[in-house]
C-alpha cells in the first residue's frame, strides 16, 4: 500500500508508546474477532469472502503495525478505514460483544507472568479512541474534508 505523491495525508501517527499500544491493541482484537472460530464474525467472513477484502485488510494492518519503527501517515480513505476499524473494536467493548470478548481474552491471557486487566484495557481503549476522533474533529480546518469524513462515518459533526 504505497502512498502516491498526489494523495492528501490527513493524519500522521508518530511511533510513541501510546500510539504503538493503541494500534497493536486495535489489530490484535480485530484479528481475534475476524479469525478466531469462537466468534461468529469469523464464520461470516469465511462465508462472505466477497464482502470482506481480506487482502486489503492484511496490507493495511501490516502498514499500521510498522508504527513500532516509523511514523505512519494516512490518506483520506486510509483514515476512514482506520477509524472504521477503531470504531468496530470500540463497539466490541460495549454491551453483549464485550462479555464474549472479555471471557475469551481473559482465558487466553490469564497467567501469573502477565498482568492482564480487561477493564483497564477497555477504559484506556475507549478513552484513546474518543481522543483520536475528537482531536481530528477539533483540528481539521478543511470543512469539505471534515464533511466527507463525517458523512462517511456518520459522525453528524456540526459545521
Amino acid at each position: 500500500m504505497q502512498i502516491k505523491s498526489n494523495e492528501f495525508i490527513i493524519l500522521r501517527l508518530p511511533p510513541d508508546e501510546e500510539n504503538i499500544a493503541f494500534i497493536y491493541q486495535t489489530f490484535g482484537i480485530t484479528q481475534y474477532i475476524f479469525f478466531d472460530d469462537r466468534f461468529r464474525t469469523s464464520h461470516l467472513i469465511k462465508e462472505n469472502r466477497k464482502e470482506m477484502n481480506i487482502e486489503f485488510y492484511n496490507n493495511f494492518r501490516e502498514k499500521c503495525l510498522k508504527i513500532k519503527e516509523i511514523e505512519i501517515a494516512f490518506t483520506i480513505n486510509e483514515f476512514i478505514f482506520l477509524v472504521k476499524t477503531i470504531d468496530f473494536v470500540a463497539k466490541c467493548f460495549i454491551g453483549e460483544p464485550k462479555d464474549k470478548l472479555e471471557k475469551i481474552l481473559t482465558a487466553d491471557f490469564e497467567s501469573e507472568d502477565f498482568d492482564y486487566d480487561f477493564k483497564k484495557i477497555e477504559e484506556w481503549y475507549l478513552a484513546k479512541s474518543e481522543n483520536l476522533f475528537q482531536g481530528f474533529r477539533d483540528s481539521c480546518k478543511n470543512e469539505k474534508l471534515l464533511k466527507q469524513v463525517s458523512d462517511e462515518l456518520n459522525w453528524e459533526i456540526e459545521i
